[in-house]
């Protein structure tokens, strides 16, 4: 009985392995597709350091806060907070590289939401040979990453490029 296990367990698990490589997701990469006509870049009739300082206003003019901006490389957030107890990160990322036809901005922006969570603990001290017990509570609340995922929407990026044109010098 005992040589019957021996000689079924690595085909047994072999199959296990392969039933459980069946239950998982496919890869996220898969869906992905690279298209000529994206909505994440655009081009301007100007120069790389002028399309990107008219993204920078662009992004301030909103609200933006900047967090680095170099010649051609802007990266920039903005808070926000659409329930009590949620908050969300939109982080800004804007490249601008020189084009036949002038400047085309790239541009991608992530959406990070935080939730907060409340971790309540509780601790006490005893005294030997009495019986006083002081006890203390301890509350730790703190934000807790739920997501983060490039925005998608067309329309999102078509208004952001539209503004960048009107800071643009003609």
């Amino acid at each position: 009985m005992k040589h019957i296990w021996s000689t079924t367990r690595g085909p047994l698990a072999l199959l296990l392995l392969a039933l459980c490589a069946a239950c998982g997701s496919r890869p996220i990469y898969e869906d992905e597709e690279f298209k000529k006509d994206s909505p994440y870049q655009r081009t301007y009739a100007s120069g790389e350091q002028e399309a990107c300082d008219a993204a920078q206003r662009a992004l301030l003019s909103q609200g933006y806060r900047i967090d680095e901006a170099k010649d051609t490389n802007i990266h920039a957030h903005k808070e926000f907070q659409p329930e009590e107890e949620l908050n969300a990160v939109l982080d800004f990322h804007v490249i601008c590289k020189s084009s036949s036809k002038g400047a085309t901005v790239f541009v991608n922006a992530i959406e990070t939401r935080y939730k907060l969570k409340k971790v309540s603990g509780g601790a006490s001290v005893s005294v030997a040979g009495g019986g006083i017990s002081l006890p203390w509570s301890k509350s730790a609340d703190s934000l807790v990453k739920v997501s983060s995922t490039t925005v998608t929407e067309k329309k999102f990026y078509k208004q952001f490029f539209d503004l960048v044109w009107t800071f643009i010098d003609k």
